[in-house]
């Protein structure tokens, strides 16, 4: 069960960086160092999102241990 929990949260991480990513693009599309900015954007997201999946992960876990013995 403790699998599947990281396995939705690994999802759920893969989404949403996704989702970052397209919105990131379409906001530099047009700009001259757009490539610079996206990956700047990159490392924010992917280091932000990967904190707040494990953390999240790492909680509902134990909250997981502890009511189900």
């Amino acid at each position: 069960m403790n699998l599947a929990i990281f396995t939705m949260g690994a999802i759920t991480f893969l989404v949403s960086f996704v989702l970052f990513k397209i919105n990131a693009f379409n906001k530099t599309k047009n700009d001259d160092n757009s490539w610079q900015k996206l990956f700047f954007v990159f490392l924010v997201d992917y280091f932000i999102l990967m904190a707040g999946v494990l953390i999240t992960g790492i909680i509902f876990v134990s909250l997981f241990n502890a009511f189900h013995g």
